[in-house]
């Protein structure tokens, strides 16, 4: 039996960790611009899908454009985070989110003229996804900015809070808009959130430089980074996995409005609720990352992706929608809840400050692998239907973490060792 004492002071302690990053009003300031981001981008996916269904009535050509993003997203990645290290944080986030607010709100000025085509929605795919490969090295690094090594963990948590906060508000909200307003008042409304998160992030005051002066060329910034990555089991493992996991277990998120119409036959709004789904178990998941011992989180980082695949393909195979809602808040709460904060607090505690931004570039190919493995699992889904398609990717994740993250000597002393 706990002593009450005890258990008062551990509830005086949780309360602490939890509160500790929001002492800092620059975190405040963060946290703030991070959920309105993700408000934006938890609807840019739903509101760009269901414009290319509107244009072309294809799932594969929805494939595509996730293809076209995911290309510029995977391929300038590595950049990302050389320039990450190399220029102020802050001041490239907001350059970065006025140009992808400028371009969406060009998007929504062609769907209101009634001269958009699909060619447009390409071209946007590219420009999005070159964005956002220079905006996420830049925005992860900077939570260490701006917090101390205590509070890193915490800090992490709450980050993701942020980004799941968003994508719970987001995708039934823009879901709404569309089958209520119409698609181009729902891109208006997506770009509009990208001007308060550059307010927010203005708001910042300059503390220590976060990066070091340009000296060494970016090429060799970059295989740099790529050597020190390759010499520590701590990073590689981890990377590999969570690669893994983007490329293969993740590249159904994009391509749900597609699934939602497809398979289980829902509107817009029904897609929004389903994401909606997936948003608040990523919370739930991620605010159970602070009762996490901190000593074993490659442990819970190999347990949580067994236990994805499984209840993924679960997910895969149902076809009645409240159901299939059920199964796809423990998909979130077991991946962009768990797996996610997970990978990125151990990189962030094992990666030297030097190199920091190149650490997250890599690990920023995750989302990006899942919009490449968006294309082949849309053209999959045809062949041999969604449920299989969704269950073989599930499959490879799986296949991977027991190959790399257990079977493996480096694998093994991992599981076995404090991972931090």
């Amino acid at each position: 039996m706990v002593e009450p004492q005890t258990a008062e002071r551990r509830a005086v302690s949780y309360g602490r960790r939890i509160l500790g990053p929001w002492r800092s009003s620059n975190f405040r300031w963060y946290w703030t611009s991070s959920s309105t981001q993700a408000l934006s981008q938890g609807m840019q996916f739903l509101v760009l899908g269901w414009l290319v269904l509107e244009v072309t009535g294809s799932s594969t050509q929805f494939g595509l454009v996730l293809f076209l993003y995911g290309v510029p997203n995977v391929g300038l990645l590595m950049v990302g985070g050389v320039i990450a290290d190399r220029i102020d944080r802050k001041r490239l986030l907001m350059v970065i989110q006025i140009a992808v607010g400028a371009a969406i709100s060009a998007l929504a000025v062609l769907s209101l003229t009634d001269v958009i085509a699909v060619w447009h929605i390409y071209l946007a795919a590219v420009l999005l996804g070159s964005l956002q490969a220079l905006n996420q090295p830049a925005r992860v690094a900077m939570v260490a900015d701006l917090v101390d090594q205590r509070t890193l963990l915490d800090a992490v948590a709450h980050f993701n809070a942020a980004v799941h906060i968003g994508r719970i508000v987001g995708p039934p909200l823009v879901g709404a808009v569309i089958d209520h307003v119409s698609i181009s008042a729902a891109l208006l409304v997506n770009a509009s959130c990208y001007v308060v998160s550059v307010l927010c992030v203005s708001r910042i005051r300059p503390g220590a430089p976060s990066v070091r002066p340009a000296s060494d060329p970016i090429l060799r910034n970059f295989t740099d980074g790529v050597v020190q990555i390759w010499r520590s089991p701590v990073l590689l493992t981890v990377l590999v996995l969570a690669c893994s996991w983007g490329g293969f277990g993740m590249s159904h998120l994009a391509i749900i409005p597609a699934f939602a119409k497809e398979h289980l036959g829902s509107g817009a709004y029904g897609a929004g609720l389903l994401l909606l789904a997936n948003a608040v178990g990523s919370l739930i998941g991620n605010l159970s990352i602070t009762f996490m011992h901190r000593a074993w989180l490659y442990r819970w980082l190999l347990a949580c992706l067994v236990s994805f695949a499984a209840f993924l393909t679960l997910f895969a195979w149902s076809h009645w929608f409240w159901a299939s809602w059920a199964l796809f808040l423990v998909v979130g709460a077991l991946s962009l809840g768990t797996v996610w904060p997970l990978a990125t607090t151990i990189l962030q505690l094992t990666a030297p400050a030097e190199i920091r931004g190149r650490v997250m570039g890599v690990l920023h190919f995750t989302p990006g692998f899942h919009y490449l493995g968006a294309l082949p699992l849309a053209a999959a889904s045809g062949w041999v239907g969604w449920p299989s398609a969704i269950g073989i990717s599930a499959g490879l994740c799986l296949l991977v973490t027991i190959w790399f993250g257990v079977a493996r000597a480096a694998g093994r002393r991992l599981a076995v060792t404090p991972a931090v």
